[in-house]
């Protein structure tokens, strides 16, 4: 985490100690949630090991949200910002080692050193990129074009995550999924 803090965010490498220092060590099961759908969120994790989905789950219906890979930053930011119940649930697809910090003490933390601040500005600022550039890409983007994006972005996804919930994700069907994989590979 300190090495990803230094490279990610401009931070110092004492910062950075003192930062990762902060985040208490705990081991997560496959199936296991991180965050419950209808608690507030109220922690923030940092994936070391492992692998997680999110879920939003409303009007009788679940989509898959994201997926969240070793050096990536977990939460249900809404609810942990707004103090709000959450809306989806964030469970692990595979045995993970995380680093957390508590609202209550990342506050207290951030009242000690302005650092954290910039630190939570940041992340704030990818998490919008990032939402932003998901939204565009629905708009934009074809079934086939968002898969061979997702692809790119983390190859992983073809060979960890089931089908089904690659099309969940994508907002199409299985089949779909199945199909653009063939076409792929005949293509390759």
């Amino acid at each position: 985490m300190k090495n990803f803090l230094i490279n990610n965010f401009e931070t110092s490498e004492s910062d950075a100690e003192l930062f990762s220092a902060s985040f208490e060590k705990i081991d997560l099961i496959k199936g296991e949630e991180f965050v419950a759908y209808g608690k507030i969120s109220n922690r923030i994790g940092f994936v070391e090991k492992g692998l997680l989905k999110c879920t939003l789950i409303g009007n009788d219906k679940s989509v898959i949200d994201d997926f969240v890979f070793e050096n990536q930053f977990v939460a249900n930011y809404y609810s942990f910002l707004r103090q709000e119940e959450s809306n989806k649930e964030i469970v692990c697809l595979k045995n993970s080692v995380l680093r957390i910090i508590t609202r209550k003490k990342l506050e207290e933390l951030a009242s000690k050193h302005s650092f954290v601040e910039k630190i939570a500005r940041q992340v704030s600022e990818q998490l919008f990129i990032s939402t932003a550039k998901k939204l565009e890409d629905i708009r934009l983007l074809n079934a086939e074009e968002r898969y061979l994006k997702l692809v790119k972005i983390n190859r992983r996804i073809t060979t960890e995550i089931p089908q089904y919930e690659i099309a969940s994700y994508l907002n199409v069907s299985p089949e779909t999924v199945s199909r653009i994989r063939n076409k792929v590979a005949f293509y390759s």
